[in-house]
């Protein structure tokens, strides 16, 4: 007799998503010792079971990267992601990993399956009330549910209110409408490329290439001088912008030179700091990469695709992932 094979659990994930899942859960104890053993430093304690259960953690997320290193090398978006310069085998596939788990069941009829989903119904069991019940449903992949690409960008947070151009943030009391894991991984990624200095970083002018960070970076600094806002330093303390120097008076509002009001961190009218400019261009550049991303994904699964509204309806070019690309592939012999 064949042995029948195990019902997926409705909260059971593929591997790129239990192992990123794995690794970000193993960091937070791990910097949570860290800052632990740093605080007892500076009066001069110790603690031999926080160093002990450091040593744990470091080893658990170890385990966990090294998973997820194997599992990169086999997905679909590799070959393309491997010929980028500060792409490597940690962030990117918790970047993966963290749209994988957005793959979900529905049931047979549900409207929210897109319509080129043909995989046939398959039995689950899902958690209801503490009682386990076997449903039947249909599986869809996270990048099957990302449709579009702006579905992708609003999952990881890199969209904007239409109203105030602001990114999404938490709200108390509200749900929060994005992936907060997803867009702090994919933050991490792009320092990466940023930090690597390849084309993602220089960018370039060609057809079906990104503009990249600096070409960004430089885009905004021109529309905010045509603008006349002016650019300055992000502050470390209190300062005046208009005389231009820090109060280091923790409770003063105003300059003691002038008498304008002073700032932290908060930028005033027709003024931009440069650590909010760096942002901006990282969440354009962001934004074209989880495109391509998205792009050589559905391409590789046979999965429809579409140009995002700012190419159909804004008149921006096109990108070609892989025009968007450090290195040659290099042909198996």
């Amino acid at each position: 007799m064949e042995q029948q094979e195990r019902p997926q659990i409705w909260m059971e994930k593929g591997d790129g998503a239990y192992w990123a899942d794995a690794a970000l859960n193993a960091e937070r104890p791990r910097i949570a010792a860290i800052l632990r053993l740093k605080h007892l430093a500076r009066t001069g304690r110790v603690s031999p079971d926080t160093e002990a259960y450091l040593q744990l953690c470091v080893i658990t997320e170890a385990f966990a990267d090294e998973r997820l290193a194997q599992f990169i090398v086999n997905h679909p978006t590799w070959p393309w992601a491997s010929l980028i310069l500060g792409v490597g085998k940690e962030n990117y596939p918790k970047v993966i990993g963290l749209i994988e788990k957005f793959g979900r069941f529905y049931d047979v009829g549900d409207p929210m399956i897109p319509a080129y989903i043909k995989r046939e119904p398959g039995s689950y069991l899902k958690d209801v009330n503490g009682k386990v019940v076997e449903k039947v449903g249909i599986f869809v992949k996270g990048i099957e549910r990302l449709a579009t690409p702006s579905k992708l960008w609003k999952y990881i947070g890199l969209d904007v209110d239409p109203r105030t151009g602001a990114a999404p943030r938490r709200k108390a009391g509200e749900k929060l409408g994005f992936n907060a894991e997803l867009r702090m991984t994919t933050y991490r990624l792009v320092t990466s490329l940023l930090r690597a200095k390849g084309i993602w970083y220089l960018g370039s002018a060609e057809p079906g290439c990104s503009q990249g960070y600096q070409g960004y970076r430089q885009r905004i600094v021109d529309r905010k001088e045509a603008l006349g806002t002016m650019i300055v330093p992000t502050p470390t303390e209190r300062m005046c912008l208009h005389c231009e120097i820090p109060v280091k008076t923790k409770r003063a509002q105003y300059c003691p030179v002038c008498g304008g009001k002073l700032t932290l961190k908060t930028e005033p009218p027709d003024t931009l700091f440069l650590g909010h400019l760096r942002q901006m261009a990282m969440r354009e550049m962001a934004k074209d990469f989880t495109l391509c991303l998205w792009l050589v994904w559905r391409e590789a699964e046979g999965l429809p695709v579409t140009e995002p509204y700012k190419v159909v309806k804004l008149g921006h070019r096109p990108i070609d992932p892989w025009k968007m690309v450090d290195r040659q592939a290099i042909d198996a012999e």
